[in-house]
């Protein structure tokens, strides 16, 4: 739909910081300082390099929600020097991380949270040097070179755009979203993983998009269902539906304001990320400072500044608004911040209800000759009018709201000097009015509005994680969460669903409404860091327990379709041969071809657990070449609760499970020349993704051991005498009801249709 380049307007978005100290800007990579320090960004030098993954890459040095700095201790010959002490301090919280360099003069911190960071060596004879602040990305890896005077010299700095002699850090394909793009690119509906799209390989999976604005994210041509969300290294995913926690339902789950930057990783990424044959999406969001500061906003979309519908001929009013604030700062200086935020999503737009042939009216066709009957004869002109009067009130616009919430609480707690914990809540809610079926970039539908309804979707989490620094050369990361995602929707209608083929495409009660999902999940995860000489090893694992209630009383209220059926010419009976009825007519008659009804429970319990452990050595085999030696293990289990193997069909009541599961990582990064070096690199992964439980609860409710699945042709001579009177189901009862039991009259005409079904399953065999 053509939209006006105004149509999103942004009345204002302030921030506000307070402090006793002045706020310094950002210092910018490749800016020269002063001479005699140098500081070098993985990401310019592989803007240089000939790149065997094609995109800018990040690090194995870190794990899921964290970033790395490296680098190497030089005197003014350039020997490495060992023994220096190495201190770096987070701008924003003031919390200090040291290390001391080994015999080779390297150093590293591995597992820091994002951020700007300014660091200071020294060294006993020598003068001390500081860093002006660097920026550590999550999933990246910042490599420098101190280079230290004798004692007496004047301190210098120098930040420099040339290239260290080689990336040690082998590569990942991945782009980072950061905070300055999240905050200031334009984005309908702000939902942030949309900036994802603008990064190379991605865009929207249209096996699963509505519209413009919603849908999964496929990743070089893969099912988006195989992607993968991290927040803050704790899992984001929604089991049963295979994609991120709240789904495309909501709005979103955490607001713009509260994220501080993601990074897309799309390929050969290193072991700590799994469970993904896509791209894995890692997530970091923002902390308190010693500073006092916060945002308020407020963002308006108004249909008055947009184009209209081309196929519609007026301009139904729609608006959205979003607004919210946020404020972080100090509880104690140095020592506790806090980090708070919430945002506010109002979207009303009118649901515009058509007939297939794009108007507002049911008009009955005369008959244009024996080949092409028509609607409606002399003797029932009157009632097929009528009847087509009476659908023609189906049409016309109607009120659907979308509503949602994302409320945000972080904690940084500085326990010790080693020890540093962080703690953080966060909630969303979404609901409204015939928000079920909702398309945001269109507000035109071939449904009736008594075939939509209303959805409720909340989503909470909480999570913790300790970062400590056990020696100095081991680091250790742990991350605990606990969260819920709560779907429920209700039907707008109890009776049958009716579809007429050419005038309408449903009305009445939806096939898959209503329904309810409860997922509760548990996820503990740890990550070692140990810098060795040469090697630096990484290693850990995670659980996720995952238990799941779905209610999907599918088809069970029952449904008619109106396709052309021969009938009696005088009594309008169904029968194999005769008159032929338009389906607007046959609808007037009351005469449905086909009739549609699911039987059995329609409660499932999809459990599942999901087991990791990974290990992965980089090794600096030269100051030229850097090898990343990996596997990452996996494991996924399932409940076998309500599951049933059919005879007839052995593979039927499994759900497929392998424990063989093992992915090995590799990379390299080699270069040649030493002032502006050609760096190779080459990367090799193999990668497991889970399997959605929506699967799993298939094969506990459709095994085909009980009949489950109606479906009669009323000009079949046994179906009709079964067939229901329209427009009752054949069996009603309750629609949250957590069964539909077929009648016992049926009994003998499942018996005739399994003997049916045993007979061909035997000539097929035989």
């Amino acid at each position: 739909m053509p939209q006006s380049v105004v149509d999103y307007c942004s009345l204002h978005r302030n921030s506000f910081c307070c402090s006793s100290e002045p706020v310094r800007p950002r210092a910018r990579f490749f800016t020269r300082l002063k001479p005699g320090f140098r500081i070098t960004s993985f990401w310019r030098g592989a803007a240089h390099c000939l790149v065997f993954s094609l995109l800018a890459a990040a690090g194995f040095a870190q794990d899921a929600s964290t970033g790395a700095i490296r680098g190497t201790v030089v005197d003014a010959a350039g020997s490495r020097v060992a023994g220096a002490t190495i201190v770096f301090v987070d701008g924003a919280t003031g919390f200090r991380y040291s290390a001391i360099t080994g015999v080779e003069g390297r150093f590293s911190f591995e597992l820091l949270p994002p951020g700007e960071y300014s660091g200071r060596a020294e060294a006993r004879g020598m003068s001390p040097q500081t860093t002006p602040r660097l920026q550590v990305d999550v999933g990246g890896t910042t490599e420098l070179e101190f280079k230290l005077p004798v004692a007496g010299a004047k301190e210098t700095v120098t930040v420099s755009g040339e290239p260290p002699l080689v990336e040690t850090q082998p590569s990942g394909v991945s782009s980072l979203i950061d905070e300055r793009a999240i905050n200031e690119l334009p984005l309908n509906g702000r939902r942030y993983t949309d900036l994802a799209l603008l990064t190379p390989g991605v865009t929207q999976d249209p096996r699963g998009l509505t519209s413009g604005s919603n849908g999964d994210l496929a990743f070089g041509g893969i099912r988006g269902f195989q992607s993968s969300y991290l927040v803050d290294g704790g899992d984001n995913n929604n089991a049963f539906f295979a994609q991120a926690r709240g789904r495309y339902r909501a709005p979103y789950q955490f607001s713009n304001e509260v994220v501080q930057e993601f990074r897309v990783s799309s390929n050969t990424y290193g072991v700590e990320l799994g469970r993904s044959g896509g791209a894995v999406v890692n997530v970091v969001t923002k902390s308190g400072s010693n500073h006092l500061h916060g945002t308020d906003f407020y963002f308006i979309r108004d249909s008055a500044f947009g184009a209209t519908h081309p196929l519609l001929d007026f301009k139904p009013h729609d608006q959205q608004q979003q607004f919210g604030f946020t404020l972080g700062g100090p509880i104690r200086r140095n020592k506790i911040f806090f980090f708070a935020g919430l945002d506010q999503h109002i979207f009303h737009v009118p649901t515009v209800v058509r007939f297939d042939s794009g108007g507002s009216v049911v008009v009955p066709q005369p008959s244009t000759g024996p080949e092409t009957p028509g609607d409606y004869e002399a003797t029932d002109k009157a009632l097929v009018f009528a009847k087509a009067a009476e659908l023609s009130k189906k049409a016309g616009t109607f009120p659907t709201s979308m509503l949602g919430n994302a409320g945000f609480a972080k904690l940084d707690v500085s326990l010790t000097p080693r020890n540093n914990f962080s703690a953080r809540v966060n909630t969303s809610r979404y609901y409204g009015h015939n928000n079920v079926f909702l398309d945001p970039a269109s507000p035109l539908t071939t449904f009736g509005i008594s075939e939509n309804g209303e959805e409720d979707v909340t989503t909470e989490t909480a999570s913790m994680a300790l970062t400590s620094n056990l020696s100095g050369k081991a680091v250790s990361h742990l991350r605990a969460q606990f969260s819920r995602d709560l779907q429920r929707s209700s039907s707008n209608s109890s009776a049958p669903i009716m579809r007429i083929p050419n005038i309408i495409d449903g009305f009445g009660r939806s096939s898959i409404l209503p329904r309810e999902t409860r997922e509760h999940r548990l996820h503990l995860a740890e990550t070692f860091s140990i810098e060795g000489k040469r090697n630096s090893w990484k290693l850990g694992g995670d659980a996720l327990l995952t238990r799941i209630y779905n209610f999907f009383p599918s088809l069970s209220g029952g449904e008619y379709i109106f396709d052309p059926i021969k009938v009696n010419q005088f009594t309008f009976q169904p029968q194999e041969s005769g008159l032929e009825l338009t389906p607007l007519r046959a609808y007037a008659h009351g005469v449905p071809h086909y009739y549609v009804q699911n039987f059995g429970p329609a409660v499932t319990h999809p459990d599942t657990n999901e087991y990791a452990g990974f290990l992965q050595d980089t090794i600096r085999v030269t100051d030229h070449l850097a090898l990343s030696l990996g596997a990452r293990y996996d494991l996924q289990t399932f409940s076998k609760k309500g599951l049933l193997s059919n005879p007839l069909w052995p593979d039927s009541g499994k759900v497929p499970f392998n424990p063989n599961n093992f992915g090995p990582r590799a990379g390299l990064a080699y270069s040649i020349g030493s002032v502006r070096p050609l760096v190779i690199r080459a990367g090799y992964g193999l990668f497991y993704t889970r399997i959605p439980q929506i699967y799993n609860s298939t094969v506990e409710s459709q095994n085909g051991l009980a009949p489950n699945f109606l479906f009669l042709n009323n000009n079949h001579f046994y179906d009709h005498q079964i067939f229901p009177q329209y427009p009752s189901p054949l069996v009603s009862g309750s629609l949250y009801a957590t069964a539909c039991l077929p009648p016992a009259s049926l009994e003998q005409f499942w018996h005739f249709r399994l003997c049916s079904q045993f007979q061909n399953a035997a000539r097929t065999t035989g």
